[in-house]
């Protein structure tokens, strides 16, 4: 119980201090009494926003800060994930530039099943921001459905990369498993997806 509650005063006051530097950065008052109003409605607003801002996993019960994340990682992973989107931007220019359209869409499947739900939120958005790639559904069970454009794009989702980084993003210990047996391509719907 100590330790739950230590937690909740630290989530608290790391978002009066985030709230208190935006208010900081965004009025541009350095006297007393603006800075000491400034505190104050930090402090208040953390204190009603706090129980907002913790997501539960549905199966374990167990409740997670959505903006308990490591920022060190996060900037490596912002900047690991610009580089993929503008790879993945020169492949759909590479597919669209072509003469013959030979790309083959395909849904691939695989299992990732983090502990925490913003984890989970981050990898479905990093999918959807890397062009060529979407992510349809997440299943019971972390289960990831997402459309690839190219075989090149459904590979890179069967290789793990992105989902073992954003696990690593958030301390998640959780086995990365693709399920190249329920990938379903383009050609075994007659170049259409139903």
């Amino acid at each position: 119980m100590r330790i739950r509650q230590k937690q909740k005063l630290s989530h608290l006051f790391g978002l009066a201090i985030g709230l208190f530097a935006l208010w900081i950065l965004l009025s541009g008052k350095f006297e007393i009494k603006f800075l000491l109003i400034g505190l104050c409605s930090s402090l208040v607003i953390s204190y009603i926003c706090l129980p907002f801002l913790m997501i539960e996993n549905p199966d374990s019960g167990k409740k997670f800060f959505v903006f308990g994340i490591n920022y060190l990682k996060l900037f490596s992973y912002c900047l690991w994930l610009l580089g993929e989107i503008f790879k993945s931007s020169l492949d759909v220019i590479r597919e669209i530039l072509k003469i013959q359209m030979d790309y083959e869409p395909s849904i691939v499947y695989f299992s990732m099943p983090y502990e925490n739900p913003m984890a989970s939120v981050t990898l479905a958005n990093s999918i959807i921001l890397t062009p060529g790639t979407i992510t349809i559904d997440v299943m019971e069970g972390g289960i990831f459905e997402i459309h690839a454009l190219s075989k090149s794009a459904a590979e890179d989702m069967l290789s793990g990369d992105m989902p073992k980084r954003v696990a690593s993003l958030f301390g998640e210990t959780c086995e990365f498993k693709p399920l190249p047996e329920l990938t379903v391509t383009g050609s075994e719907k007659g170049g259409k997806f139903i």
